[in-house]
């Protein structure tokens, strides 16, 4: 066991929103407080990890950032125009926050990185040879093809993948060069060594391609407040939803329908939509006890995030995914080609309420769901995470 005074580990997150890259850190950082190893945790969500308390754990400190301006492509292919839509694109974004990186990995003293979606912060640790894991779903961590696959979703000849890849590894090798490090023989290589962690099945695998990589399963780390729904057993919805294109006609769409629906907004408030409560359909503005809510629930209508949607399914719960973007769309996609949900695009509000009544009717859905939960039931959820990050502590203590 680590002392208190032994050198940190930095834990980052540098990407996305929510609490899905957050939540398996403060995991992490919870057990690895409870065996005595010091933490650093390097967000671009302080307010995220204030709201999670996870200083009871980690000291906060910010994760350097930028953005791709101008230079954000409108159509990702792959994981690579991912990286070049956030900073990947020139030579002076990347290697400024490539040195934020470093400076703040060699200031910290940091013995070793874990990341949860934070691709400059594992380039930061290879340019500094230090030990590093990386948690993340499919879609945070590709299949490591050369080149890296097409999103299932788009339309992309290989030499399109092959050309963007040499540009951003270009950028990439240009960066390390302002810092003196050693070039990336290619991108893939940002993983090599690094100690992968899928937190998720191969059922929803945003890439659906077989994978050597070992599938962790989805950690339970849900909390919040219960859902109460009342005496009457009406069949019950539960629905969490941001804001977007479409929202209200959704909501509307709910109001509309003859169950017990129950709303939580992550983004919007209340007073902006209440018009559209009724008996039996009430907006929720605060953190929901998202497993017990499935648990409870008769089917779940979702934004398309992959902790909620692998929630809903390990409940056995049919799922309608309201996609807007890449990795919304691919869980849509991954979710129905096993028969346990449906895909709503934003821009079609006329199929809203069609889709919500076979979402409530369609019993193969419901099947389908109820296999998913059988396959993985009696599985520990909440010793995933503590199992994996011990494995990784062997290996760094060998």
């Amino acid at each position: 066991m680590s002392g208190h005074g032994s050198a940190p580990i930095l834990l980052a997150t540098e990407l996305g929103n929510g609490q899905g890259h957050l939540a398996p850190i403060g995991t992490v950082a919870a057990h690895l407080a409870g065996r005595g190893q010091r933490c650093l945790l390097a967000t671009h969500q302080p307010e995220m990890a204030e709201s999670l308390g996870l200083y009871r754990y980690a000291a906060i400190l910010p994760a350097p950032v930028g953005t791709a301006g101008i230079q954000s492509v409108p159509v990702q292919a792959s994981y690579v125009s991912l990286l070049h839509n956030c900073g990947w694109h020139g030579t002076v974004a990347l290697a400024g926050r490539l040195r934020a990186w470093c400076s703040l990995l060699q200031l910290s003293g940091a013995r070793a990185l874990l990341v949860d979606h934070a691709p400059t912060a594992l380039l930061a640790a290879r340019v500094l040879g230090l030990p590093a894991a990386a948690l993340g779903t499919g879609f945070c961590l590709p299949p490591l093809q050369s080149p890296f696959p097409a999103y299932p979703t788009v339309s992309a000849r290989e030499q399109r993948l092959r050309d963007n890849e040499s540009h951003v590894l270009m950028v990439a090798n240009a960066a390390l060069a302002a810092l003196g490090a050693e070039p990336l023989p290619n991108l893939q290589s940002l993983f090599a060594g690094v100690e992968l962690g899928l937190k998720t099945y191969a059922e929803l695998d945003h890439y659906g391609i077989a994978r050597d990589a070992q599938y962790l399963g989805l950690p339970d780390f849900s909390s919040g407040l219960a859902v109460e729904w009342g005496a009457v057993r009406e069949p019950r919805l539960f629905a969490y939803l941001r804001a977007g294109d479409g929202l209200e006609a959704l909501l509307a769409a709910l109001h509309a329908t003859p169950a017990q629906v129950a709303v939580r907004l992550a983004d919007v408030p209340r007073s902006v939509v209440a018009r559209y409560e009724r008996p039996g359909m009430r907006i929720l503005e605060s953190n929901i006890w998202l497993r017990q809510a499935l648990e409870t629930c008769d089917a779940f209508v979702t934004s398309g995030s992959h902790g909620a949607v692998a929630e809903a399914l390990l409940a056995g719960k049919p799922c309608l995914i309201q996609h807007f973007h890449t990795e919304q769309r691919l869980m849509a996609r991954r979710v129905a080609a096993f028969g346990a949900g449906l895909g709503l695009a934003a821009g079609q509000p006329e199929s809203f309420r069609p889709a919500l009544q076979q979402l409530l009717e369609d019993t193969s859905l419901h099947q389908a769901a109820q296999q998913f939960a059988a396959r993985y039931a009696g599985v520990d959820r909440k010793q995933i995470l503590p199992r994996w990050v011990e494995g990784w502590m062997e290996k760094l203590a060998a």
